[in-house]
């Protein structure tokens, strides 16, 4: 997943998240700077000290043996969607938030939310293309973000910022869809991808909520 984000999106990240992925529950509790213990089955797990970030991506053994044992990369369908997406959603915040640490750049949450979003929809548009298969327009959007449900231990706040992380991304999606998917080339749109990914926050959603 880390390798067909990078190429997607043209990062040159000296880590691998192999290395910073850790799948015991125990372990990611005890790493919690927030010192929340939970059931969520995906964490991205950060502490800052002196300038230097320190980071370890949980994601539950289940979620990690299902991806081994059928790779959505090779077969996608409805029985391993959700660990694609779970699985996907921590390697996008490992990555996103790496590529922007190495120019010193600072995230927020929101952002971090609203790319993995994107993220999902993007590998699922191009793993069901590697299969020579492809959705009906509309579908995956409906799947993903007309259909989602919130853990239930989420803060409101936490909810609140999922729902504006899902909001914008369906919106930015569907303008992918329309501009790209339906009527352009792969590399117009491999093009509006990259120069996305590197805008700021308030310049990404400016490039959401411009008129069509």
């Amino acid at each position: 997943l880390q390798h067909h984000l990078q190429d997607i999106y043209e990062l040159n990240i000296p880590h691998n998240v192999n290395d910073f992925l850790i799948t015991s529950h125990a372990l990611a509790d005890e790493l919690d700077s927030e010192n929340q213990k939970s059931n969520l089955k995906e964490k991205l797990l950060l502490r800052q000290d002196d300038g230097e970030l320190s980071l370890s991506l949980y994601l539950h053994t289940d979620v990690v043996e299902k991806m081994l044992e059928d790779d959505p990369v090779q077969n996608l369908h409805e029985g391993n969607m959700q660990d694609f997406c779970l699985a996907l959603e921590g390697v996008s915040h490992f990555l996103y938030l790496s590529w922007n640490a190495s120019f010193d750049r600072s995230v927020t949450m929101l952002e971090m939310e609203l790319q993995a979003e994107i993220d999902k929809f993007v590998m699922l548009v191009l793993c069901l293309e590697k299969q020579n298969r492809r959705a009906e327009p509309g579908k995956l959007r409906q799947i993903l973000f007309e259909t989602a449900n919130y853990h239930k231990e989420l803060g409101e706040s936490e909810r609140q910022r999922y729902r504006d992380a899902s909001y914008f991304a369906e919106k930015y999606c569907w303008q992918l869809e329309s501009d790209y998917l339906n009527n352009r080339g792969r590399q117009q749109l491999l093009q509006e991808l990259r120069q996305f990914y590197r805008l700021t926050q308030m310049d990404k959603l400016s490039r959401i909520n411009r008129p069509n």
